[in-house]
C-alpha cells in the first residue's frame, strides 16, 4: 500500500462587485511562480476578458454578460459566477495538472426600494441587501407625458395644485441582459419616512390601488413610468412623499 500526500496552497482572492462588472484580485504571493499568461476565465476565446497583473496581484475585470460568466437565480437573488484556471497550452480544453482553480461570484438582490417626495429632491438611492453587489435606482419627476427632460433638481421643492397630473419615472442602473424592473409597491405618507403609519397605498403587489394612476410605456425594460393626480392628506399636512 502506498500513500500519496497532496499539498494544496490556498490562494487569496478579493472580489469587487458593481452594477455592470466583477473585479477579481488574486495575490501572487499566495502562489509562487504564478504566471498570468497561463491563466484564463471560462471563455478563453474572448480577448476582452484577459487577466492583467501588477507587482503584487493578478487582476481580472469581468463584465457581467461576458467572459463565460454563468448566471443563476432564485426567488430573491441573481448569482453571477466565473472561474480562473491554469492552462499549459492555449488550445487545451482538458487538463490533468490543475494547480489553481479560483471560483468567484457576485450576488445581487432582485428587490430594492426607491423614495422621493414632492417637496424635496432626493439623490439616487443605492440599495444594498445581503450579498456582494448593489444596484442603483433613480426616481425623478417630469413635466409632461413625453418624459423627455426631467425637472431640474434646483427647482425643488415642487408645488402642485390638488388634481394636477404628476409624472414620475424610476430607472434601474444595470447592464444585465433579460431583466425587467418590476415595481411591487408604492405608497404615500405625509412625512419623508417610509415607516410612517398610516400610509396611502398607490401600488400593492404590483396592482394599482389609486384610480387616477396611469402606467405609461417605458423606453426600456429597466424603467417604470407612471402618473397620478396630485392629492393632499387631510389635516395639517402640506407634503406628500412616495416610497
Amino acid at each position: 500500500m502506498r500513500c500519496v500526500w497532496m499539498h494544496v496552497e490556498h490562494a487569496k482572492a478579493h472580489v469587487i462587485c458593481n452594477e455592470t462588472s466583477m473585479t477579481v484580485e488574486l495575490e501572487k504571493a499566495a502562489f509562487k511562480g504564478l504566471d498570468e499568461d497561463h491563466l484564463r476565465l471560462n471563455d478563453p476565446g474572448n480577448t476582452a476578458c484577459r487577466l492583467h497583473s501588477n507587482g503584487t496581484h493578478v487582476i481580472g475585470f469581468i463584465p457581467l454578460n461576458e467572459c463565460g460568466t454563468m448566471i443563476k437565480e432564485d426567488d430573491e437573488n441573481l448569482l453571477f459566477s466565473n472561474e480562473i484556471t491554469i492552462f499549459e497550452h492555449v488550445r487545451d480544453i482538458v487538463t490533468r495538472k490543475h494547480l489553481l482553480e479560483v471560483q468567484f461570484s457576485c450576488q445581487y438582490p432582485k428587490r430594492g426600494n426607491a423614495s422621493l417626495g414632492f417637496t424635496v429632491h432626493r439623490d439616487n438611492q443605492t440599495i444594498t441587501e445581503k450579498g456582494f453587489g448593489t444596484f442603483t435606482y433613480n426616481f425623478e419627476f417630469y413635466p409632461d407625458i413625453l418624459f423627455d427632460t426631467m425637472i431640474n433638481p434646483h427647482s425643488y421643492p415642487l408645488d402642485y395644485e390638488v388634481g394636477d397630473k404628476i409624472y414620475m419615472q424610476i430607472d434601474a442602473t444595470t447592464s444585465i441582459n433579460n431583466t425587467v424592473l418590476f415595481v411591487e409597491s408604492c405608497s404615500a405618507s405625509p412625512y419623508d419616512n417610509p415607516n410612517y403609519q398610516p400610509t396611502y397605498p398607490i401600488i400593492e403587489n404590483g396592482c394599482v390601488q389609486d384610480s387616477t394612476v396611469v402606467i405609461h410605456p417605458p423606453s426600456h425594460n429597466k424603467q417604470f413610468r407612471f402618473s397620478i393626480d396630485a392629492f393632499k392628506f387631510i389635516g395639517l399636512h402640506d407634503q406628500v412623499g412616495h416610497n
